[in-house]
């Protein structure tokens, strides 16, 4: 597909000459003749795009610009395949050293993800700011860009309606067509990207002017306010009919005093847009814009009087952000209603003593203005640990006992975790004061929740009383990149905008949400649940080997658990789970002056990885180890249940008596038919598909085996099946392409899907495991490296396979190599250690008669 790419790309640059000769819009006109293209690509499609970039066929600067929606960048979401694993390794290390060496200067890269709504890929990996400098590239969810304020499930973030206007017209600004590249410069483009994308009210603000002069006496009335302007369409009139001595001006200006006490005070400017809307007509003039203008008085600086002269200049004020209220209407085409908001520092408006506020001479019969300078005092913060597991935390505002603005914002000090989900319950405090002032909030309350100076996720909520406040993170393995790893998180900020003058105060009770924090665990770590349901599965077969070895009983799956349980396997592996993130992180910190960032990148990356961890970061290991325990009880019941509804159907159909007279000659059959089937996965079959055939002939004998009455025969039998079912998720992807590729006949796979070693394993043991069962009688040192195989195999899939489960599949495939070795030499190494021929220990009275039949 990436070869593809670069061959189209190709292709579409040899077409513009012809084109751009054939119809130029007139003699004079002549555009540039285009050396790049943009690409957008959906889900993998964008790591198509990046690994186009790495191909020996991409023509340098053929491509500057790369949109990417809802497309896993750091990881795979599921990564179930050594070659794709090979792939990202490659492709982001090209990327990150590409912006290094120069080879990707003039490449954009954007990410835009969904966010909770997609349950394909997880958004945490679709954060490109450790692939990427921040000069390049950035980082979006749906939720926090303006007009769009949703979030998106895969498909939808491609035919959103609203997301598909922003996305056009951001592509629109950002071409040039007099350009080779068809797009302007790099950082032009970056910063119209941003200010289309991002919400404009944390970037930092330059205040400019332009000329524009303009006095008092060309507007209807001049106003100076003390502290603040509040103003409504009845006040507008009021103030319209006292002001008599211009009637015929059209606008009017309204002061506030900005020159003193400038230090630490923010220009807070709260409107609806709704309050310049023509009167005359029923929809809203979008076109008109809130004016700011820096004015000067008489020599003295001071306005004494409305009346005396100002000199003023129109103020370039960054574009306002917009606050979601609610729809206009049941239509879904409607357009939502917002309030805009404008903060500016006072200290930017410093060598003007006085901002003007212009208004136009017709208002909206709806809609408020209010500005005010108040000074900003630093957010509210509230340490959230491991306290709130228990109880709540409580804060509230304003704290410092002032008076409640129009924005307050709240700063959560979390830890960079994206598993944990906070309720947080939102009481207004109504002032008891402001009861003369109105009789009903303006607005309802609107919370924004934002990531601080990541930017990379904001949300917005309208009158709500709870929210739930969550981030998406940086995902939790590093990149072992230090200059792009750097630590950017700094908590979670939680804006609340209301009406000041009906509320004084509000209270924020935190709280964990259990169960999103739960679904989010198993959403993020569900390849991590598959990892270690292995673990559990190899410590259950363990244990019942070793039962089977001091004794002459084969315990059942269920038993095992149960002996595992009550031998304190549980406990020590929710020890370890919780261990593990400490051990990791105090590791890392002791040796992070003597490892490469490499080594630590890697040593972090253990288990479910330690990069902004924190106390959840155990707890969720825990859970998870819990939960792995019930997945793995579940699956021994519903395979025990298979196999006696099987087994009670298939004594049933063909009785106990032919069963016992075939089977004399069913295993020269078996070998017979493994070995034509190992003859076609060498060949034509993929050896996943081998795999899901072994299982399924194993899952049958095990129900023939239980309905011949050979029980300790037949639990050994589900107890390899409960061990291999670990690999189905491995082979299920796999499978599923190669039987859409035979349906568009395309027959071409690749050489690692036919390597009969990849299913040896599995073939040996299930044709030695159908008609015998491991020894019960082995040396010491045999059932000691059982013992040390099964503990690597423990080990690997804690450490290693929770971030790469495709290293499950090969190591099943290797213990199963090892049992059916055992089986293999368990004559010879009975005949070498008593010297003569070995008894054979009946399992059970069934067996015996069953040896003396045959």
């Amino acid at each position: 597909q990436a070869d593809f790419v670069n061959d189209a790309i190709r292709y579409i640059l040899a077409q513009y000459p012809r084109t751009r000769a054939r119809h130029r819009l007139s003699k004079d006109t002549e555009f540039a003749s285009p050396a790049s293209v943009v690409v957008v690509g959906h889900s993998m499609g964008g790591v198509v795009a990046r690994t186009a970039f790495t191909l020996g066929n991409h023509m340098p600067g053929s491509a500057q610009a790369l949109f990417t929606l809802s497309t896993p960048h750091s990881s795979p979401t599921a990564s179930l395949e050594w070659h794709v694993e090979q792939v990202y390794t490659r492709v982001n290390q090209f990327w990150r050293h590409g912006f290094r060496n120069g080879t990707l200067d003039d490449v954009s890269l954007v990410s835009i993800a969904g966010g909770n709504l997609d349950s394909m890929i997880n958004s945490d990996y679709t954060y490109v700011g450790s692939l990427a400098p921040a000069r390049n590239a950035l980082s979006v969810l749906s939720s926090g860009i303006n007009d769009v304020w949703l979030g998106q499930d895969h498909q939808s973030v491609l035919w959103c309606g609203q997301m598909a206007r922003k996305f056009a017209a951001m592509m629109i600004e950002i071409m040039d067509a007099r350009s080779p590249s068809q797009l302007v410069p790099l950082d032009q483009r970056m910063a119209i990207m941003r200010r289309q994308l991002l919400p404009s009210i944390d970037r930092s603000v330059e205040t400019q002017t332009h000329d524009r002069p303009m006095r008092a006496d060309n507007y209807r009335y001049v106003q100076l306010a003390e502290d603040s302007v509040k103003l409504h369409p009845l006040d507008l009139r009021k103030l319209a009919e006292r002001s008599q001595a211009r009637p015929r001006k059209a606008r009017a200006l309204h002061l506030l005093p900005s020159g003193i006490a400038a230090k630490d005070k923010v220009l807070q400017i709260l409107y609806d847009p709704q309050l310049f809307a023509d009167a005359s007509s029923d929809s809203e003039r979008t076109d008109v814009q809130l004016a700011l203008l820096g004015c000067r008085g008489n020599d003295t600086g001071t306005v004494a009087d409305a009346d005396l002269d100002v000199e003023c200049e129109t103020l370039l004020i960054p574009e306002a952000t917009k606050l979601p209220l609610k729809r206009d209407g049941d239509d879904p085409a409607a357009p939502v209603h917002s309030l805009h908001y404008i903060e500016i520092p006072v200290a930017s408006l410093k060598q003007h003593a006085f901002v003007g506020i212009e208004l136009p001479a017709k208002y909206g019969t709806d809609g408020f203005l209010q500005a005010e300078i108040v000074t900003r005092f630093p957010p509210a913060e509230q340490q959230v640990g491991i306290g709130q597991l228990l109880w709540p935390a409580a804060v509230s505002m304003p704290a410092n006992g002032g008076m409640l603005g129009v924005r307050s914002r709240i700063r959560i000090l979390m830890p960079e975790n994206p598993l944990v989900v906070y309720r947080a319950r939102i009481t207004m405090r109504r002032d008891a004061t402001a009861g003369a002032l109105t009789m009903a909030p303006r607005f309802g309350t609107v919370v924004r929740q934002s990531d601080g100076r990541r930017q990379f996720e904001s949300k917005f909520w309208y009158d709500a009383s709870s929210v739930d406040l969550a981030i998406h993170g940086r995902g939790a393995y590093a990149t072992g990149d230090p200059s792009l790893d750097g630590d950017l998180w700094d908590g979670l900020d939680v804006d609340v905008w209301a009406d000041a003058d009906y509320f004084g105060g509000m209270v924020v009770d935190l709280r964990i949400n259990w169960y999103s924090s739960l679904n989010r665990l198993v959403k993020r770590y569900d390849m991590a649940l598959l990892a270690l349901s292995f673990a559990w599965a190899c410590a259950v077969l363990l244990c019942q080997l070793r039962a089977w070895t001091n004794g002459h009983e084969f315990p059942s799956s269920l038993q095992a658990i149960e002996r595992l349980v009550r031998g304190g396997a549980l406990a020590a592996a929710v020890v370890a789970a919780m261990a593990i993130p400490l051990v990791q992180i105090g590791v890392a910190h002791a040796m992070r002056d003597s490892w490469s960032a490499t080594a630590l990148a890697r040593w972090n990356n253990l288990f479910m990885g330690a990069r902004g961890g924190g106390w959840a970061q155990c707890v969720a290991a825990a859970v998870l180890a819990v939960m792995a325990l019930g997945f793995v009880a579940c699956q021994a019941v519903v395979l025990a249940s298979m196999c006696e509804l099987s087994a009670r159907a298939l004594a049933w159909k063909i009785g106990h008596s032919s069963d016992l007279n075939s089977s004399g000659s069913e295993p020269g059959r078996m070998a017979m038919a493994t070995t034509a089937f190992a003859v076609l996965v060498s060949t034509l079959i993929p050896y996943q598909f081998a795999f899901l055939v072994i299982y399924m002939a194993q899952l049958l004998t095990a129900a023939r085996t239980q309905a011949r009455g050979a029980h300790n025969l037949g639990k050994y039998q589900q107890a390899l099946l409960l061990f291999w079912t670990s690999s189905l998720p491995y082979c299920a992807p796999e499978l599923l392409v190669w039987v859409r590729n035979l349906s568009v006949l395309w027959l071409e796979d690749a050489a690692a899907d036919h390597n009969i070693l990849n299913m040896a394993g599995y073939f040996a043991l299930r044709l030695l495991a159908a008609y015998r069962m491991v020894p019960s009688a082995q040396p010491r040192w045999l059932s000691t490296s059982t013992a040390v195989c099964f503990g690597a195999a423990v080990a690997c899939a804690w450490l290693v396979c929770v971030r790469r489960p495709f290293v499950l599949y090969d190591v099943a495939n290797a213990l199963s190599a090892w049992l059916a070795l055992i089986q293999l030499a368990d004559y010879p190494l009975r005949l070498f250690a008593s010297g003569s021929e070995p008894r054979l220990e009946p399992s059970s009275s069934d067996d015996v008669l069953q040896r003396k039949l045959r």
